[in-house]
């Protein structure tokens, strides 16, 4: 199933569990392991979440030695929320007076910075699919190439005509196999200018019928012998000839003249031609040119945004928030994992697919400004090559400085050794990254979500990022399961650790986290597999899901991070 099907039952990220939105805990008996147990732990609450109140067992007596700083990269957020306040990063050589105090060429960056924002205060309430992005990319170049199997062709006045290659092969069988596939836009223009293929072969068929059989009302017996099994392969023509096939069942005749005629009148091809501009009315345009105003394929081009963080989308970066920092025993709404950390908002996404500059130039500014930890947005499957390098190259600025990554897989139940997705730590085509980790969502029962891709190497761990209950816009709390939640949770283990042991670097973070968690490597689970382009089911070992074999364990964290630090 292509990524941007998918974005049908997942564009929010965050699913909401309960419609009630609720202004305190007014949750009523509800034990802790009902509502944040990503706090809780298997022996003593019977669920298996990440061992955090545990840590704080072993933590007691310690000393706090330093609040850690954390990046989330995604949505807004309502950083005046009453179970947050405490939590929010503050530029410390920044003030709100209009001015540029840090001199980093962004006005009044106090919380952190809106990428698709404008300076007249507007904001981006969506995004273009980056297959979209590419598709008008590359439209001029390669969206009228037609390819048989052999020769190149192009619809020029109604008919396919032979033309000569491409001039960058390379970079039209980038089109052609990726971009296609990921551009809804991309996928209609094809199918009209199919229309044109249809057609031109529909006439050669009557032709070749005509000449067969002189004189004879032709039906769809007759049609075979268009078809020789042991001709030369050509590819358009094999789709012609079952495309035509399937106009006998539309038409529900086998009179071939009733379904040449349906064909050749161009109903089709002008039915066509709507559903692409109905497309390109619906995915053409985001707004970016007027609103922010920047050239997004140019990363010099980086002195733009706002500092405007509560936008439509903040519920969900609000949510993550609270999972990692919202205020522990104060009787509001849930407990954060950490709730010392400093939270710094680097709005990059909207309803969409968020452009890999903003993310390239959002991991440098919260490396910039001394970020021990940074949460990215979903992988995607679609990276243009220059685009990736960007990204690459700032996850590797990150390692250089120490600084922890983590991102959430999509939930596509994709095998991630046979679909590649981006950010992974390969990306960068020279060696292995070793402070970025690709987390996927688990239950209660410790079972991984049905959808959450998988893989035994790409995938590092599992975290607690279904039902969860977190802080919500407005000061008030919520229910939901997200993409982004299971994130939230290895992050906020993760500041946990930093906040008690800030020696410790990005990569020696993630090798801990992957070596304690919660062994479930020989338990046989239920998992939602794609075979064939088609949704099904099949049972697993959890081990062979991910690269730990099990389920981040903050308990099990602190005491390995204790050891080294002794």
């Amino acid at each position: 199933m292509k990524k941007y099907f998918l974005l049908l039952v997942a564009s929010a990220c965050i699913s909401v569990a309960e419609a009630q939105l609720v202004k305190q805990n007014g949750q009523g008996e509800k034990k802790q392991s009902d509502l944040d147990w990503y706090n809780c732990s298997f022996d003593k609450d019977g669920v298996y979440g990440a061992e955090v109140n545990k840590a704080y067992d072993f933590l007691k007596g310690k000393k706090m030695k330093k609040r850690p700083v954390v990046a989330l990269i995604g949505s807004g957020m309502d950083v005046e929320h009453e179970d947050l306040k405490q939590a929010i990063w503050s530029n410390p050589k920044e003030k709100v007076d209009g001015k540029d105090n840090d001199k980093n060429g962004l006005v009044d960056d106090v919380n952190g910075w809106n990428f698709l924002g404008g300076k007249d205060g507007q904001v981006m309430e969506s995004t273009m699919r980056e297959g979209d992005r590419e598709f008008l990319r590359l439209k001029d170049k390669y969206a009228d190439y037609i390819f048989d199997g052999k020769n190149y062709c192009k619809v020029i006045d109604g008919k396919l005509t032979k033309v000569a290659d491409p001039e960058n092969i390379e970079e039209y069988n980038y089109y052609r196999n990726q971009v296609l596939a990921e551009s809804p836009m991309a996928s209609t223009y094809a199918g009209w200018q199919l229309g044109y293929v249809i057609k031109d072969y529909a006439q050669k068929f009557d032709q070749m019928m005509k000449e067969r059989f002189p004189g004879k009302e032709l039906t769809q017996a007759e049609f075979g012998i268009c078809y020789d099994p042991k001709a030369p392969r050509d590819s358009l023509s094999e789709v012609a000839f079952m495309v035509c096939v399937m106009g006998f069942s539309i038409y529900e005749t086998d009179k071939w003249e009733t379904v040449y005629a349906g064909i050749k009148n161009g109903t089709q091809i002008e039915q066509s031609k709507k559903d692409y501009e109905a497309k390109v009315k619906q995915f053409g345009a985001d707004g970016r040119k007027e609103i922010v105003g920047d050239n997004y394929l140019d990363i010099n081009d980086c002195k733009y945004g706002n500092n405007v963080l509560l936008t439509a989308d903040a519920a969900v970066g609000t949510m993550e928030a609270g999972v990692i920092a919202a205020k522990r025993e104060n009787g509001l709404g849930g407990n954060g994992i950490m709730d010392e950390t400093e939270i710094m908002t680097l709005r990059v996404a909207a309803n969409g697919e968020p452009y890999l500059k903003d993310i390239a130039l959002a991991i440098r500014y919260a490396v910039d400004h001394d970020a021990d930890i940074i949460m990215l947005p979903v992988q995607n499957t679609l990276y243009p090559e220059n685009q990736k390098k960007w990204i690459s190259e700032a996850l590797k600025y990150a390692e250089s400085k120490g600084v922890f990554v983590v991102t959430p897989a999509w939930e596509a139940a994709q095998d991630l050794s046979v679909v590649t997705y981006y950010p992974n730590r390969w990306m960068t085509g020279e060696r292995e990254l070793t402070n970025l980790m690709v987390v996927s969502s688990s239950d209660k029962n410790g079972n991984p979500s049905m959808n959450s891709n998988y893989g035994a190497k790409e995938v590092d761990l599992y975290a607690p990022g279904m039902d969860i209950y977190s802080t919500y816009t407005g000061d008030t709390y919520q229910n939901g399961t997200g993409l982004g939640l299971a994130a939230a949770t290895t992050v906020g283990v993760a500041a946990l650790i930093k906040a008690y042991y800030p020696h410790l670097t990005g990569t020696q973070i993630r090798n801990i986290l992957l070596e304690t968690v919660t062994s479930r490597k020989d338990a046989e689970v239920e998992k939602g597999i794609v075979v064939d382009g088609k949704p099904t089911q099949d049972l697993f070992l959890f081990g062979d899901l991910c690269l730990s074999g099990g389920i981040i364990n903050a308990y099990q964290a602190v005491v390995a991070a204790d050891k080294i630090a002794k």
